[in-house]
C-alpha cells in the first residue's frame, strides 16, 4: 500500500504539469512574448535595440502573404510553442487591411480567389460581426498556421501561446476565436491549450463577438494589453445604431408608443426620435460605403479573384477581451511625450515594455468556462434584416433622345380627305429630367420633359407639328445598384400638341399675294392630361473607374394614353367640335444619358 502511495505522489507532478501553460496574466510571459513580437516585424532596424528572448528560439518565419502579413513560430525546451503575428508595415496593402473596415458576420465564407474559399465560424451568435480586413488577413495566415499546429501536436506539443501587437493583435483575436471553433468542430485536437496576448490591438468586432470571445477564453486564457495613452486600441471608429441593441430594449417599440400620443406631443416626439436615430444610420451607411465598398475595389487590385462578401450593417466596434491597462505616469511622459508631430508616440513595443515594468508581478488564475450558444428565431430574423443592403438615396439628372410614335391615323384620314398632306407616323424626340430613388421604400420619383417635332412637304402641300409633355411618375424599384436599375413606373403628364397645315405652298410668291390668297393655311391644336406607363432600365458602366463612375446610361420606353376619350381640338384658341380622336404621344423609346448628383 505504501508503495502505491509513493508511486502516486511521484506521478502527480507529471500529471498536473503535462501542460505547462497556466491561466492568468503573467508579466514575465508577456515581456518574453513582446521581445518575440519585436522580431516578427522582420525589421532589424526596429528590433536591434531589444534584447533577445530568453527562453524561446525561432523555428520558422513565413514569407509575406495576403495583405503583407507575416508570422513566426517559436519554441522553448519545455515544449511550449509561440505563434507570433506581425502588425502593420509600411506597405500600402498592409494599411488596406486596416482601412477595409466594414463588418461581416462572424460566421460565413470568404472567396479569396477564383478557387480558394475560406470557411470560418468565429462566433455562434448570428448577430456577431467582425472587421473584414483583419478577417481576410487571418484567412491567409491560418492556411500556414493550422498545418504547423497539427505537425507540432504530432510531436507532442500541446501548449501554444499567441501574441500579436497592433494589427497583429487584432488578427490574434480572430485567429484565437477560429482555433477554438476548429476544436469545437473536432478539426483540431481538443486537448491543445491556447493562451493569447493581444497587445496594442484595435477593436476586432462588435459586442456580440466580444461576448463570445470573452466567454470561450475566460478563466485567464486571453488578454488585451492596452497603453492608456495609445490611440490605436480606440479604433476603428464605432457607430452604434438602434439595430445594435439586444432584441428586447426600450427603443424597439418607441415608434409605436409615439404614435399613440396626442397631437402635438406626437409630432414633437417623432421629430426628436428621428433626430436621434437618422444621423447614426446615415453615418453607418457612409462608413460602409467608403470603408467597405470603395476599399474592396482597391483590395481586388492586390488580391486577384477576390470577391467581396455581403457586409453586416453595423459599425459598433467594442473593446474585447480581459483588458490589462498600462497606465502612463509623469515619469513615462518625460520619455514618451504627447508629440503631435509623431503618429505613434505611445504605440510601439518600447513604450509598452516601459509601462510593463511598472506593473506589479501577477499571475492570477481563474476558473475556466465555455459557451454553447443557441440563437433564437428573433435573433435570426434580426440578422437577416441587418444583412439587407440599403443603398443611399440617389438623385440623377439626365438628357434623353429617341423615337416618338403618336397615333394620328384618324387625323390623317381627315387630312387626306380634305386634300392635305398626312402627317408622319414617327418622329425624333428629345428632352431631359430628374429622377430620385428612395431605396428604403423601394420607390422612385421620375420628373420628365420631352418634345418632338417634324415637317413634311410634297408638291405645294406642307405640314409641320410639335408635341410636348411635362410631368412626373412614380416607380417601383425592382433593382437598384450601380450595375442595374430596373424601375417600372406610371404617372400623369400634361401634353401640348399642335400642327400647321398648308395646301398652297407654291414657291416664288409675292408677300402681299400670299396674304391675299384664300384661307388654306390652318392651325390645329390639342392639350390635356395623359396617363404614362413605362419601364426604366439603366446602369453605371464606369462604376469601377475613378473617372466617370457616376455616369448613368439607360433605356426608357413606354406608352402614353389620353385621360379623355375624345380629343378636344382648337384653332387659335377657338374650340373645334366633332374632330377625330388621336393619341398625341403614343409609344416612345428613349436612350438616357445622365449623372448621379
Amino acid at each position: 500500500m505504501k508503495q502505491l502511495i509513493s508511486i502516486f505522489i511521484f506521478c502527480c507532478p507529471f500529471i498536473a504539469f503535462s501542460q505547462i501553460l497556466q491561466p492568468g496574466f503573467d508579466k514575465n510571459e508577456y515581456r518574453e512574448l513582446m521581445l518575440i513580437s519585436a522580431r516578427t516585424t522582420a525589421d532589424t532596424g526596429y528590433y536591434k535595440d531589444f534584447r533577445e528572448p530568453v527562453t524561446f528560439n525561432m523555428i520558422y518565419q513565413s514569407k509575406p502573404i495576403g495583405l503583407d502579413n507575416l508570422w513566426d513560430f517559436w519554441k522553448n525546451d519545455k515544449d511550449v510553442a509561440v505563434i507570433s503575428i506581425r502588425g502593420t508595415t509600411g506597405k500600402a496593402e498592409s494599411w488596406l487591411s486596416n482601412f477595409y473596415a466594414a463588418m461581416v458576420p462572424a460566421k460565413g465564407e470568404l472567396q479569396l480567389d477564383g478557387e480558394d474559399t475560406f470557411t470560418y465560424e468565429l462566433a455562434v451568435n448570428p448577430k456577431a460581426a467582425v472587421h473584414i480586413g483583419w478577417l481576410l488577413s487571418m484567412a491567409y495566415l491560418s492556411k500556414e498556421i493550422i498545418p504547423q499546429i497539427n505537425e507540432q501536436y504530432q510531436k507532442g506539443t500541446k501548449d501554444f501561446l499567441i501574441i500579436g501587437h497592433s494589427q497583429g493583435g487584432a488578427i490574434s483575436f480572430l485567429l484565437t476565436a477560429y482555433l477554438y471553433s476548429l476544436q469545437r468542430q473536432n478539426l483540431l485536437p481538443v486537448d491543445i491549450r491556447f493562451k493569447t496576448y493581444c497587445s496594442a490591438a484595435p477593436k476586432p468586432g462588435n459586442l456580440y463577438f466580444g461576448y463570445e470571445y470573452e466567454a470561450i477564453t475566460q478563466g485567464g486564457w486571453a488578454f488585451n494589453v492596452v497603453n492608456a495613452a495609445d490611440w490605436v486600441p480606440e479604433t476603428p471608429i464605432s457607430i452604434q445604431t438602434l439595430k445594435d441593441f439586444n432584441n428586447v430594449n426600450p427603443f424597439t417599440n418607441a415608434r409605436a408608443l409615439i404614435n399613440k400620443q396626442k397631437f402635438p406631443n406626437k409630432m414633437v416626439l417623432k421629430h426628436i426620435y428621428n433626430q436621434l436615430d437618422k444621423p447614426t444610420k446615415r453615418a453607418q451607411q457612409k462608413y460602409e460605403q467608403y470603408m467597405g465598398n470603395m476599399a474592396s475595389k482597391i483590395i481586388k487590385q492586390h488580391i486577384k479573384g477576390y470577391i467581396p462578401p455581403e457586409y453586416y450593417s453595423s459599425n459598433h466596434y467594442v473593446r474585447t477581451g480581459t483588458t490589462i491597462v498600462l497606465l502612463p505616469d509623469d515619469e513615462y511622459f518625460k520619455t514618451y511625450p504627447d508629440d503631435p508631430s509623431r503618429l505613434f508616440p505611445h504605440h510601439f513595443h518600447a513604450a509598452y515594455l516601459a509601462l510593463l515594468d511598472k506593473l506589479p508581478e501577477q499571475n492570477i488564475p481563474h476558473e475556466t468556462g465555455g459557451l454553447i450558444y443557441t440563437p433564437s428565431a428573433a435573433e435570426l430574423a434580426r440578422v437577416k434584416e441587418n444583412m439587407k443592403k440599403v443603398p443611399a438615396k440617389k438623385v440623377f439628372a439626365h438628357t434623353q433622345f429617341g423615337l416618338q410614335v403618336p397615333d394620328l391615323s384618324a387625323l390623317n384620314a381627315e387630312l387626306s380627305g380634305n386634300n392635305y398632306l398626312p402627317l408622319n407616323s414617327a418622329y425624333f424626340s428629345r428632352g431631359g429630367g430628374l429622377y430620385t430613388i428612395f431605396p428604403k421604400t423601394r420607390l422612385a420619383v421620375l420628373f420628365n420633359y420631352a418634345t418632338y417635332a417634324g415637317s413634311k412637304t410634297s408638291g405645294n402641300r406642307t405640314n409641320e407639328l410639335r408635341g410636348t409633355t411635362v410631368g412626373s411618375s412614380i416607380g417601383f424599384v425592382v433593382a437598384h445598384s450601380e450595375k442595374l436599375q430596373l424601375i417600372p413606373y406610371a404617372g400623369g403628364v400634361y401634353s401640348w400638341w399642335g400642327a400647321r397645315l398648308s395646301a398652297n405652298n407654291g414657291t416664288g410668291q409675292l408677300f402681299n399675294d400670299y396674304l391675299a390668297t384664300s384661307g388654306d393655311q390652318h392651325h390645329l391644336a390639342t392639350k390635356g392630361w395623359v396617363w404614362n406607363f413605362g419601364i426604366h432600365v439603366a446602369t453605371q458602366p464606369l462604376r469601377d473607374k475613378n473617372f466617370g463612375k457616376d455616369i448613368m446610361l439607360g433605356l426608357r420606353s413606354g406608352y402614353s394614353l389620353p385621360a379623355a376619350k375624345a380629343t378636344r381640338w382648337n384653332t387659335n384658341g377657338v374650340s373645334l367640335y366633332d374632330g377625330p380622336a388621336i393619341n398625341a404621344q403614343g409609344f416612345y423609346a428613349h436612350l438616357i444619358l445622365g449623372v448621379a448628383l
